[in-house]
């Protein structure tokens, strides 16, 4: 990945990439303690995080807006390829969708993305914390699983939505890059933009509960295999390759991807 300064804006481009076929990294998958542990040191920082280290060929697919008809779809496809993804959870689909929820905890790693994905800043301070608290114990009596992730809606964030979540010792987890599926790309642009990004650290954005999309991570999948690369969760890409903590804040000042808001 290269780095550069735009008009004091980080800019973050895709590296070339490696060529085909090479084999993917043979590391041991840390366990849910080293997880665990990775995604506080960086949690800590206070600050919401973009992408991992830049060091080994690990990126991390990231799905919003679920569970709902789409989930187990691309869990399956997740699952031929040996991958796992991180999927950022509405508590309103709980109820419809709880044994998707419970297989994307058991097999994957969950995020909250807040009870009903409302524009965070719109709202008044208790109804921000309200719609992360809500949706984050909803999960956590479903699945018997603690959340130690969080996305905002639209990528909006608040000063008071951060505060609340480094007391609860998570953390907020943007993107390095947009598939631009919300918008309604085509698959054709979605897989373009996603393979762009098969480069060290790199967090993707999807949506799984889209047709398009699941076009597009059905050629995504064997594209990033075929590049050496092995697509984890985001605690497994902090834990496996873990982020200069100096990056990180870089990161949050330059709100490299982001629309947060502080309040």
């Amino acid at each position: 990945m290269r780095i550069s300064i735009v008009f004091g804006v980080l800019v973050l481009t895709a590296a070339p990439t490696l060529a085909a076929n090479t084999p993917m990294p043979t590391d041991p998958m840390p366990s849910k303690a080293d997880q665990q542990a990775a995604v506080q040191r960086v949690a800590a920082v206070g600050v919401p995080i973009y992408r991992g280290g830049n060091q080994k060929r690990y990126v991390a697919l990231t799905f919003d807006d679920g569970p709902g008809p789409g989930t187990d779809t691309v869990m399956d496809e997740m699952r031929r390829y040996g991958f796992h993804a991180t999927f950022f959870t509405n508590g309103k689909n709980f109820a419809t969708w709880p044994e998707t929820l419970k297989r994307e905890a058991r097999d994957h790693s969950l995020g909250d993305h807040t009870w009903s994905h409302h524009h965070l800043p719109g709202l008044p301070v208790p109804q921000q914390i309200s719609q992360v608290a809500r949706s984050v114990a909803a999960s956590e009596r479903i699945t018997g699983r603690p959340v130690m992730l969080f996305r905002s809606p639209y990528g909006a964030s608040t000063g008071a939505v951060q505060n609340w979540l480094t007391q609860k010792r998570m953390l907020q987890v943007m993107w390095t890059q947009d598939s631009r599926d919300s918008l309604g790309a085509p698959w054709t642009e979605i897989l373009s933009r996603s393979e762009q990004f098969i480069t060290p650290g790199s967090i993707i954005l999807l949506h799984e509960n889209r047709g398009q999309t699941a076009k597009a991570v059905n050629r995504l999948l064997p594209e990033i295999r075929r590049r050496g690369f092995k697509a984890v969760t985001v605690p497994e890409l902090l834990a496996l390759n873990p982020p200069d903590l100096a990056q990180v804040r870089s990161d949050a000042g330059a709100r490299a991807g982001t629309r947060t808001v502080r309040q």
